[in-house]
């Protein structure tokens, strides 16, 4: 009798170590059911954002194309006298610490421009129709402005400014900070 006392104490314990072991993982399993569901709602909530921010070639490789198409487009409406540009190769975007985990994501080109205005107002004009563009996030980085011929007075219809002006385009390419 004392040895099927044992016996059944020892099948006992084991049976209960695998019933708490059987909980723990249904419990995970609930856990991780629940976290999926939670992920699903976030990325349901956050992907028509997503989605604007690929469309206007923020998310992805480089739009270059997209970009020059922009500054054409921008230069019509804005009514300036022709846009001549010089783009950079793409670089990783300076981020503060290197810790950052943005940093292997976010990339810019660096491009300089120049054009004639015929005064001030069509910078801002030539720059708000180039973000309506929405062929790029660009940051403007500096311009600098001089006037064309000193001695003679300003005339209408002609460029009597002349802009460079500095500008980054910023990519986030997910692709790239797999390697």
């Amino acid at each position: 009798s004392f040895l099927l006392v044992r016996f059944s104490s020892d099948k006992r314990e084991k049976t209960e170590m695998q019933h708490r072991s059987q909980s723990t993982a249904l419990q995970d399993a609930r856990s991780r059911y629940q976290r999926s569901g939670e992920e699903r709602e976030t990325i349901l909530h956050y992907l028509p954002a997503y989605q604007q921010l690929e469309n206007q070639g923020f998310v992805g490789t480089e739009q270059r194309i997209n970009w020059l198409e922009g500054l054409r487009i921008a230069n019509t409406q804005a009514g300036l006298f022709g846009v001549t540009y010089q783009l950079d190769a793409q670089k990783p975007f300076p981020l503060i610490g290197q810790s950052n985990p943005m940093s292997r994501y976010l990339h810019n080109s660096q491009m300089k421009l120049s054009f004639g205005l015929v005064h001030e107002g069509d910078l801002m004009r030539y720059f708000q129709a180039l973000a309506a563009q929405q062929t790029g996030i660009f940051i403007l980085t500096g311009c600098a402005l001089d006037r064309v011929g000193r001695s003679q007075s300003p005339a209408p219809r002609q460029a009597n400014l002349t802009a460079q002006c500095d500008l980054s385009w910023l990519t986030v390419d997910p692709g790239k900070g797999k390697s």
